[in-house]
């Protein structure tokens, strides 16, 4: 068992263990035992060896009212897991880096706070930045870009870009037939597209959790606009355009809507969790998410439920979305390092399946099974890809 403590005056680092000396950070910097016994420390580390290996830094977003801004359940239960391994995590923002020193926060079990401390630069980086606007700004690149001077691994890379990932999955026989139909929406490929595919769903191709969705539809009458809040209907195809028009200065998808399966009066979809702990993808999880049929999305913020995978489907239904996600997530590997990934994945009356969405930066997964493999997963990628 290693003890940490930690001088407010020196802002430096001690420890009591077995060893004398031990090191820790990208740099192997040493830890000495505490001058004085009287210390309370600061948090323990489940080691026999004579170092802690790794040294986590969680990048999260920078926050005027807080420390940081970041799903702190995650980054709990990260430190929680991986100082029962020998290793430690602490959260950082892109402001507290400096040249020799990190400023970062560990949760301490004692007062039941996030408090800072400064850390040594640590073996990886786990990008958790919250936002997409965030992680755009010249800030974040800069700091990006400084970890790769460095030589530190990081990931996720970035936030994925729907349209970017479509473009790139279309170009592969191997996943084509399961990306439904989907083009950039501009008004001029309204009226066609529309009149190819009746009934469509329009998303911000850097949208995420369900935000900015909506549905089109012909109708015998005209046309029918459809959203989380309420629905619309136009006569003529112009009116509808020049609704749609302060929308579309975001780039927006247009994508052919897929008859899901039903179970009762729920349609449903499934969220896969992929993960690299090693040097290859694996599932960790499989999730049902169901909403009512009048609703848009299954996200469970817009109403959805959480339905067992073993109440709805069954083996073969494993083997096959099992295949489709792996597949599809090695076709992402040359876009940058990435270790966790998620899919939402449906299928249809005729049992086909169709890719929807793929995400970086996964969010917490309801399911207790599936988060708890999650972070088991990530502290092994942790130790993957470390630079020592």
């Amino acid at each position: 068992m290693i003890q940490l403590f930690y001088d407010n005056e020196s802002n430096k680092w001690s420890q009591r263990s077995t060893y004398q000396i031990l090191y820790w950070g990208k740099e192997q910097l040493s830890l000495s035992p505490p001058s004085t016994k009287s210390v309370r420390p600061i948090i323990k580390v489940n080691s026999n060896k004579n170092g802690i290996r790794p040294l986590v830094g969680i990048l999260a977003g920078d926050n005027s009212n807080y420390h940081f801004s970041g799903n702190t359940a995650i980054f709990t239960s990260i430190q929680n897991e991986i100082t029962k391994h020998g290793g430690l995590s602490f959260v950082f923002t892109p402001s507290s880096i400096r040249k020799t020193y990190i400023t970062g926060y560990i949760f301490d079990e004692t007062t039941k706070k996030w408090t800072g401390y400064r850390f040594p630069y640590p073996n990886i980086v786990y990008n958790r930045i919250p936002t997409r606007k965030e992680e755009s700004s010249r800030g974040v690149r800069n700091i990006l870009n400084y970890l790769d001077k460095k030589e530190l691994p990081y990931f996720n890379k970035r936030f994925l870009n729907k349209a970017d990932l479509y473009r790139l999955l279309n170009c592969h026989d191997e996943v084509k037939p399961y990306l439904p139909n989907t083009e950039l929406l501009t008004p001029d490929n309204l009226e066609p597209f529309l009149l190819q595919n009746p009934t469509a769903y329009c998303k911000p191709s850097t949208g995420s959790k369900g935000h900015g969705i909506f549905k089109l539809e012909a109708t015998a009458n005209g046309y029918k606009y459809s959203d989380h809040d309420n629905s619309i209907c136009f006569d003529t195809i112009n009116d509808l355009s020049s609704y749609l028009q302060p929308k579309l200065k975001e780039v927006y998808l247009i994508q052919k809507a897929v008859s899901l399966s039903t179970h009762g009066n729920y349609r449903y979809d499934f969220r896969v969790l992929l993960q690299k702990p090693y040097n290859f993808w694996q599932v960790t999880g499989i999730g049902i998410r169901a909403n009512e049929k009048e609703h848009l999305t299954t996200h469970v913020p817009r109403g959805g439920r959480i339905f067992s995978f073993d109440k709805i489907a069954d083996h073969s239904d494993e083997i096959k979305i099992k295949k489709l996600a792996l597949t599809t997530a090695s076709l992402i590997d040359h876009e940058g390092l990435f270790a966790e990934l998620s899919m939402d994945i449906g299928k249809d009356s005729n049992d086909d399946l169709w890719i929807f969405e793929v995400n970086a930066k996964p969010m917490r997964f309801d399911e207790p099974s599936i988060h708890q493999a999650s972070i088991s997963s990530l502290i092994s990628a942790f130790r993957t890809f470390s630079a020592y």
